[in-house]
């Protein structure tokens, strides 16, 4: 599986607090995509992405899965990804603790990881996984956020939620307390056939409707160049389209194509 990860601190900010991974893990039997956004103020969101990424590959990449059933490999996964967001849940709050700076930072962590034809994913917060393909976008996550929850009760229409001012407070985070909730995802990439995994951060989900992604994605390929700069290419497009739109937040944007 070929992928390629970006990241852009976008047109207003100063510091990136978005902080990614894209790597081929266990002995080069799987792929494991992951995106942060991090909230804190000076360069504290910036800090707790990074942690976040670092502990979760490092705790994902020493724990493969050796089972060879459907369903034990799924529970295999599911605790290996839970147990590895912990872990950065952990490191954070003790960063936390031992600096006052660093007082109620966070961050969102959306990973992927894609074994033996099957993906599985966990949420925590508003950065995004989605399946592209040439005729459907799939949101496969849910939002954490204060917006989501006014849409899920009837109170906010998907329209309404694009322009309100409040769409960027998220109801969970690694890192705010000792109990992390988190969301698990798993599906056989076979009903798709082919198409793009996208993980993205807000500063590009909140600028882009989901058919740009498709739009963006199955351009035209360059045949002079090999697959790998195809696909970087193809991730500064969806960063150059979300600084075209604004640009307002940081930006960043996996993608794996399967």
């Amino acid at each position: 599986m070929k992928f390629c990860g970006k990241s852009d601190v976008g047109m207003h900010r100063h510091v990136n607090q978005d902080s990614y991974r894209a790597m081929r893990v266990w002995d080069d039997r799987a792929t494991l995509l992951v995106v942060c956004d991090g909230m804190g103020g000076h360069k504290a969101g910036e800090i707790a992405s990074n942690t976040a990424v670092s502990i979760f590959c490092e705790k994902v990449t020493s724990a493969p899965c050796e089972e060879t059933d459907k369903e034990k490999i799924l529970e295999s996964i599911r605790y290996t990804l839970v147990s590895a967001a912990s872990e950065a849940n952990a490191a954070i709050l003790r960063l936390a603790q031992e600096n006052d700076e660093y007082q109620g930072m966070g961050t969102t962590l959306v990973a992927v990881i894609i074994y033996d034809g099957y993906f599985y994913a966990i949420n925590i917060g508003d950065s995004r996984f989605y399946i592209v393909t040439k005729e459907e976008t799939t949101l496969v996550t849910k939002d954490h956020s204060f917006v989501q929850y006014l849409i899920d009760n009837g109170q906010l229409s998907e329209e309404e939620a694009r322009s309100n001012p409040r769409k960027n407070v998220i109801t969970r985070a690694v890192g705010i307390g000792e109990k992390l909730d988190v969301d698990f995802f798993s599906a056989p990439l076979s009903p798709w056939e082919n198409g793009y995994l996208l993980l993205c951060s807000d500063g590009l989900s909140n600028y882009t409707d989901p058919g740009v992604f498709a739009s963006i994605l199955f351009a035209s390929p360059h045949w002079f160049i090999s697959q790998e700069e195809d696909l970087a290419k193809k991730t500064d497009a969806l960063i150059s389209f979300a600084n075209e739109q604004g640009g307002s937040d940081n930006i960043t944007a996996v993608i794996a194509r399967f």
